[in-house]
């Protein structure tokens, strides 16, 4: 009985134990950043959709007044900044896509990919303005978001 008795509290002990066990933590891929995100509720959303018709139209200026109207609604949403340095260099006006890719920049959440992506459409500026330093090291930015392991400590 003595015996049956140990045993029971052994198991009890190891089981409270392996309740106790610390797992690493998993690195769960981050959920990919959308203007949804970022502007929901917001009327702005609305004419971000109506920007992006219109771009896809060919409709350029159309886009531009839509995400400036929607700017004056969220003034602080990253996206729209995003959108605008678009295009911007698809309008073959590289100086201004950097200055609004920069200003998304100053405001884009934590989210690595993301940012990652606002640094590649500054080095896509920059090249095209024929800053090779300049893109190089916009590219190396997005490089150490998107592999956080390898960034100096």
């Amino acid at each position: 009985m003595l015996n049956v008795q140990r045993l029971v509290q052994l198991m009890l002990i190891s089981m409270v134990l392996a309740g106790c066990a610390v797992r690493p933590p998993v690195e769960e891929p981050a959920e990919p950043m959308t203007a949804s995100q970022e502007l929901e509720g917001s009327p702005a959303l609305g004419l971000l959709s109506r920007a992006e018709q219109a771009r896809q139209q060919g409709q350029t200026s159309a886009a531009e007044r839509y995400l400036e109207r929607a700017l004056n609604i969220a003034p602080d949403s990253s996206w729209l900044y995003k959108e605008l340095a678009g295009l911007r260099l698809s309008e073959g006006d590289p100086r201004g896509a950097e200055g609004f890719a920069l200003k998304a920049l100053r405001l884009a959440p934590d989210h690595d990919d993301y940012r990652a992506g606002l640094w590649d459409l500054v080095a896509t500026a920059r090249d095209r303005q024929g800053d090779k330093s300049g893109a190089r090291q916009a590219r190396s930015k997005a490089a150490e978001l998107r592999n956080p392991k390898a960034r100096p400590v």
